[in-house]
C-alpha cells in the first residue's frame, strides 16, 4: 500500500473530538478508580497478588525456622538440667556413703568404749 503525501496529509489532519467525548473519558476514569479503590471481597483475595503470596511464604518460613530454633534451645536446656541433676545425684550418693562410713566408725568407737567400760567395771567388782 502506497499512500501519497496528499492522502497522508488528509488522514492526519486535525479533527475536533466528537460531542460528549470528554465526559465519557472522565466517566470511565472515575469508574476504573472506584473499582481499584474497592476493598477485596474476602481476605483470601489478598493472596491473589504475587507480592502478598511471596511475603506470606517468607513469613511462614521465618516462623518455622524460629520455632525450630526455639524447640532445639528448649531441648538443650532440658539436657543440661538433666546432666546437672545427675551430677548432683552422684555427689549426694557420695556424701551419703562418706557420712555412713563415718557413722559406722563412730558407732564402732562407742561400742568399743562401752565394751572397755563394761570390762573395767567387771574387773572392779
Amino acid at each position: 500500500m502506497n499512500y501519497s503525501d496528499h492522502e497522508l496529509k488528509d488522514a492526519l489532519q486535525r479533527q475536533d473530538a466528537p460531542e460528549g467525548f470528554a465526559e465519557r473519558v472522565l466517566a470511565r476514569a472515575a469508574q476504573q478508580n472506584s473499582a481499584q479503590a474497592k476493598p477485596p471481597a474476602s481476605w483470601l483475595d489478598l493472596f491473589t497478588q504475587p507480592f502478598v503470596r511471596w511475603a506470606s511464604a517468607a513469613a511462614l518460613c521465618v516462623a518455622l525456622l524460629a520455632g525450630g530454633l526455639h524447640y532445639r534451645q528448649v531441648q538443650l536446656r532440658a539436657e543440661r538440667e538433666r546432666a546437672q541433676g545427675e551430677a548432683a545425684k552422684q555427689q549426694l550418693m557420695l556424701a551419703l556413703r562418706i557420712a555412713g562410713s563415718k557413722l559406722q566408725l563412730a558407732k564402732a568407737k562407742v561400742n568399743e568404749m562401752n565394751t572397755n567400760e563394761t570390762q573395767h567395771q567387771q574387773v572392779k567388782e
